[in-house]
């Protein structure tokens, strides 16, 4: 089994070794496409998902992406678990402050760190926001997991279908 998170942090978002051994090396695969009350469950997290606001850039009787969908976040571990208009999780997202490692990446490592742990992205890097780059790789046969990384590297980690 590959060393994706430490156990302490398998024990702090509550999820055993024999869980993690299940998973396609990340326990969060297990919360993708999860209801609220079973990743509220399995993360240990006794708040509520929250609604997403509605983009401010968008005009007056666009279409909002984000009507319906909801979040919870974990502040204190960098951890955000976003759910669909079903109530289903679609993605997870990793930030500061979260300190373990995914697939052998953390936050901060450069590109060249990444291409050495991960190899060649499955696509050619690319914008993400303004100031970031994105590297996309196959997580297993249902999701993938990016990469987004700025001249401090790499800030974001997203695990999604």
């Amino acid at each position: 089994m590959n060393k994706v998170f430490s156990m302490a942090m398998l024990a702090s978002l509550g999820l055993s070794a024999p869980t993690f051994a299940q998973s396609s090396n990340l326990p969060f695969k297990l919360v993708l496409g999860d209801d609220a009350a079973t990743v509220k469950a399995k993360l240990k997290a006794d708040m509520d998902p929250e609604p997403m606001a509605r983009n401010p850039a968008l005009p007056a009787g666009a279409f909002d992406v984000n009507k319906g969908k909801t979040f919870i976040h974990l502040r204190t571990k960098g951890v955000w678990v976003f759910f669909d208009r079903d109530g289903k999780s679609e993605t997870i997202r990793l930030d500061a402050p979260f300190s373990g490692d995914v697939k052998g990446v953390k936050l901060g490592d450069d590109d060249k760190k990444l291409v050495a742990a991960l190899g060649k992205p499955i696509t050619k890097p690319g914008s993400a926001f303004l100031t970031m780059t994105a590297y996309k790789y196959v997580w297993d046969d249902s999701a993938y997991v990016d990469f987004d990384l700025n001249e401090d590297g790499v800030q974001y980690i997203f695990i999604h279908k």
